[in-house]
């Protein structure tokens, strides 16, 4: 009777042992998959950040450029009208040496 008891004690035990072990395991695996998606929701919240910071560089970029191209244009039709009344100064001019 005495090895039963012990059999069962040891039987017990093995079976307690096993329990907690596969408890333990799942907890652990699960505070694993939480600290994992605590880093990736931090990375990816830092790659929007990221990608946020560009978009707005971008922008300012593309509203520069408007406005340089804008410039540019406007120097190119101040630069035709300054042509034109040079034209006409120079003929004005060899108009005035003729008559000489």
């Amino acid at each position: 009777m005495t090895v039963e008891i012990s059999l069962l004690l040891s039987g017990i035990s093995v079976a307690a042992a096993i329990f907690f072990g596969i408890s333990s395991k799942n907890r652990n695996e699960r505070k694993d998959t939480e600290q994992e998606t605590e880093d990736r929701a931090s990375t990816h919240t830092l790659l929007m950040t990221k990608l946020e910071n560009i978009a707005d560089d971008v922008k300012d970029i593309k509203r520069d450029y408007r406005e340089t191209n804008a410039e540019v244009q406007n120097l190119r039709e101040r630069v035709v009208a300054v042509e034109q009344s040079l034209k006409s100064y120079h003929k004005r001019l060899d108009g005035a040496k003729s008559d000489q």
